[in-house]
């Protein structure tokens, strides 16, 4: 295992474990003045905080296994662990994102109102705080390490702010409007909605893998510039690459004069994936080809 598969570890386990620390105690304050208050929306940010929990737990156990290193069934390491770990999550949100929009609906069709206090008022501003505090934590974490669970537990902890703060509005005016909690629930929803898009998005593409982004073509290419090798679009083309949590392999085709040696291409192709190696921390395999 290298260090930065180590490092991606520690930030995981770390991260999951305050995170997991934080959300039971916000579930527990949440979901009780939601009972007190006989508010839905506000139930449903506390489903929503231990759902961070749940998904900090996937986060600890994915930093856990993914650190594991190369075996004979795994040449790659295990550091994709860490996308299904990812994916689990935004599964989870759409689950839970549903059960409140049709909760919600079910509420509306029935004039179910909601009864706020200052005490509920409390409750959503301290929620905003400590949530956005865990998402600024775990952006910290991912871009220190690059790890995607860091970022889709960074954005389940936003989310949950985010829907405290359209809860804590929609307090503002409970008094006003019998269906402003089920409205806010509904809001609610949406928000998990978008967050589950997001963070399923970005654990899918990697594991069902995706073209190398137009910077590592060009920095590839600037350094085949470096060592004098032609790299218009003719000569490196046919790029693919694949993620293995930090372990990254890049394959490409590269063609070589007719009259030169396979030996000699050999030689100048390895030299190019040498430094490919060393200036860019990636694996690369060329394939030879000639010029016709």
């Amino acid at each position: 295992m290298n260090m930065s598969d180590e490092k991606k570890s520690k930030y995981m386990i770390i991260e999951g474990i305050v995170s997991v620390i934080v959300n039971i105690v916000l579930f527990v304050f949440k979901y009780a003045v939601g009972v007190l208050t006989g508010s839905l929306s506000i139930m449903a940010d506390a489903w929503h905080s231990l759902s961070d929990c749940i998904s900090s737990v996937i986060v600890i156990i994915g930093g856990i296994f993914s650190k594991r290193p190369p075996d004979e069934e795994h040449p790659f390491g295990h550091g994709r662990i860490e996308l299904i770990t990812s994916f689990i999550v935004g599964i989870m949100l759409v689950f839970i994102g549903y059960s409140f929009f049709s909760e919600a609906i079910k509420n509306i069709m029935n004039k179910k109102t909601a009864s706020f206090t200052m005490m509920a008022i409390i409750a959503m501003v301290v929620s905003i705080l400590i949530k956005e505090l865990l998402a600024q934590y775990s952006f910290w974490g991912y871009r220190k390490s690059g790890s995607k669970s860091l970022y889709a537990d960074a954005w389940h902890h936003r989310s949950d702010s985010i829907t405290s703060i359209i809860i804590l509005v929609g307090i503002v005016f409970g008094k006003s409007f019998w269906w402003i909690d089920s409205v806010l629930s509904i809001l609610v929803s949406l928000v998990i909605f978008y967050a589950a898009y997001d963070v399923i998005r970005s654990s899918v593409k990697p594991l069902i893998g995706e073209s190398p982004s137009d910077d590592i073509i060009k920095e590839i290419n600037n350094i085949a510039n470096e060592l004098n090798i032609n790299s218009d679009s003719t000569n490196l083309h046919h790029f693919h690459i694949h993620t293995y949590g930090a372990h990254t392999e890049i394959t490409f085709h590269m063609r070589f004069p007719q009259d030169m040696t396979v030996l000699e291409a050999h030689k100048n192709a390895s030299t190019f994936e040498n430094a490919i190696r060393e200036k860019l921390n990636i694996e690369p395999t060329i394939h030879i080809e000639a010029y016709k």
